[in-house]
């Protein structure tokens, strides 16, 4: 019975977070207008979507089935990694931009590590899952 909360928790959380990141993708682009980083707009893109691949991997689990498990824990993993790679490009045009808008940014910082978390958490949510059904 456990698992099933477990996994449908994981699973919950797993859709609002991309949904709630799909539909304010907007703080992000606000953030990204200001930068002078290259690399930004595409990590943030990347972000976005990978959340949404968890988004529909979700959708794939089944009762006992552990691969589809593991690899929506993996992708959640994965977008929690480039979430974290988009909160060092951010912080570091904090430090090095000096006509930046910091409140704009660290509101972008915020949402982002909302969003990992929510990942983060999932991805432990549906482990522990595997693990316990062992």
């Amino acid at each position: 019975m456990m698992s099933k909360q477990l996994t449908g928790i994981a699973k919950a959380m797993i859709i609002i977070s991309s949904v709630v990141h799909l539909i304010f993708t907007n703080i992000h682009v606000k953030a990204l207008l200001l930068l002078e980083h290259e690399m930004c707009g595409f990590v943030m893109f990347l972000f976005v979507l990978m959340g949404l691949v968890a988004l529909f991997e979700t959708t794939r689990i089944k009762k006992k089935e552990a691969a589809e498990r593991i690899f929506t824990a993996l992708i959640c993993f994965v977008t929690a990694g480039l979430g974290s790679y988009l909160v060092m490009i951010y912080r570091d045009a904090i430090s090095v931009q000096r006509s930046l808008d910091v409140g704009v940014v660290y509101r972008a910082v915020v949402f982002s590590m909302a969003i990992i978390l929510a990942y983060v958490i999932s991805g432990l949510l549906l482990i522990a899952d595997l693990i316990k059904n062992r």
